[in-house]
């Protein structure tokens, strides 16, 4: 079986952070072990890849992962048969009694509601905690993972995209079954996952991830906290005058991975009253073909130079950082790197017309979950408001619908493809000199990028077509 992505709630162009013990272990990919979770000075978390554009960070290295006990119905082994055995088998009931801080009454019912067939396994992972790149032990300490599997009734038979769609759906009604705090509790630790067997290829499951790290973790991570927060240094940057500045977030149209049909809106009919009252000229809509519904995206992002001191001496501008200042700073520019990435994945940039595309109505929540992010990361840095008072709300994401004759529309798509066409070549050259050079970090990376630039290409050729 290849299970590499069952840990992986979010694609590889959605940054991770964690803020508690407990976010970092729902992180560690616990189908492995021996390998490191970083934890940069921003707190993002990157598997194994060692971070090389920060000086600060936290080495958790996954020193062991063990299956200590699990239930599994009689009636179905599908799923378990491609998991780890555990050390014992054990009743559902001994699940809710051993755990009665989770809600797995609740949970174990709504499955049982949708009929969905249940599968749960418990683990205990043992990390090793550094300061730096293993430079100071720190501490080892466990962590318990419960994971509750829900496999809904589809065929083996049946096609992968009915299997997903089946097992999306089962989701949100399992969502529905809950009380609705506990429903927003378990969302955001339940998502679609799959798994692979030969016989009867991929299979797509829901999977709840409760995450218990023991005291010991939790105070490690504590001090791993206090270390990534201190800053020795003050940044300096200068620039002459007139050099380039950052280009600014631009206000852009978005654009979904997946390809969909075309929403064509309807334009009303016109009424025009004429200088005698009964007479009434009505013209009539154009054809719903003839316009191409499309978003843009109205961004506008922090950055460090927010928090910036300027000063000019001798035609010469100097921009600083000092103080507390540094490290707002520095979390300021991890949060706009994060919403690139967000953006990223599935929105696509055309230079001519300074903007972002988006073709679909999922963009739309996209962009949303962009905006929120922002608010919320930059209402979480109390330090800020040391430096400067801002307004949260000037800060947000929003994509915006327009309508564009079909010609424009196929000029604007062109674009597109041939700047995302652009980006996938240039990342294979990468990848061959990465590849000659035995980069292996770089080109594991750039693999990651390359598979998903692709697929936006395919997305937006295939969009074209259907337009065309």
């Amino acid at each position: 079986m290849s299970n590499e992505n069952e840990e992986r709630k979010y694609t590889p162009y959605t940054p991770r952070f964690a803020k508690s013990a407990e976010e970092l272990v729902f992180y560690t990919d616990t189908n492995q072990s021996d390998y490191p979770v970083y934890l940069t000075s921003n707190f993002e978390v990157r598997i194994k890849k060692r971070p090389e554009d920060v000086e600060r960070f936290a080495t958790f290295h996954v020193k062991s992962i063990r299956v200590v006990e699990e239930y599994d119905s009689d009636s179905y082994r599908r799923l378990a048969f491609y998991l780890p055995r555990g050390d014992r088998a054990v009743k559902l009931d001994d699940y809710v009694k051993a755990y009665p801080q989770l809600p797995l009454a609740e949970l174990f019912k709504a499955i049982d509601d949708v009929k969905a067939t249940l599968y749960a396994r418990t683990l205990k992972v043992t990390y090793e905690v550094y300061k730096g790149d293993y430079e100071e032990l720190v501490s080892e300490a466990e962590a318990t993972v419960v994971v509750v599997y829900a496999c809904p009734p589809y065929s083996d038979h049946a096609a992968e995209n009915q299997k997903f769609a089946i097992t999306h759906a089962t989701r949100k009604r399992l969502l529905s079954k809950l009380p609705p705090g506990l429903a927003a509790r378990l969302n955001e630790v339940m998502y679609v996952d799959k798994a692979f067997g030969r016989r009867v290829g991929t299979l797509p499951f829901i999977k709840v991830k409760f995450c218990l790290p023991s005291q010991e973790l939790a105070r490690a991570f504590e001090e791993i906290k206090k270390y990534l927060e201190h800053r020795d240094e003050a940044e300096v940057v200068e620039e002459a005058e007139g050099e380039e500045q950052e280009r600014a977030p631009v206000e852009i149209p978005d654009l979904e991975v997946k390809p969909q049909e075309l929403e064509l809106e309807p334009i009303a009919p016109v009424t025009i009253q004429t200088a005698v009252p009964t007479a009434v000229v009505t013209v009539p809509p154009p054809a719903k073909a003839e316009l191409v519904k499309v978003y843009l995206l109205a961004m506008k992002l922090p950055s460090k130079y927010l928090v910036q001191q300027v000063k000019v001496e001798e035609n010469v501008e100097i921009r600083k950082w000092e103080g507390v200042a540094v490290d707002v700073a520095a979390r300021l520019e991890g949060i706009r790197r994060a919403c690139y990435k967000m953006i990223e994945k599935v929105y696509a940039f055309v230079e001519e017309y300074g903007t972002w595309i988006a073709v679909t109505d999922e963009a739309v929540e996209e962009a949303k979950k962009v905006s929120e992010f922002v608010k919320k990361e930059l209402s979480g840095l109390p330090q800020l408001k040391q430096v400067k008072d801002i307004d949260l709300d000037a800060y947000s994401v929003k994509a915006i619908p327009v309508y564009l004759e079909p010609e424009d529309a196929k000029e604007l798509l062109r674009a597109a493809v041939r700047h995302l066409s652009e980006d996938v070549e240039e990342l294979q050259a990468k990848i061959k000199k990465a590849e000659e050079e035995q980069k292996r970090s770089a080109l594991d990376r750039l693999t990651k990028d390359l598979t998903y630039r692709e697929a936006l290409l395919d997305a937006f050729k295939r969009f074209l077509e259907r337009l065309s």
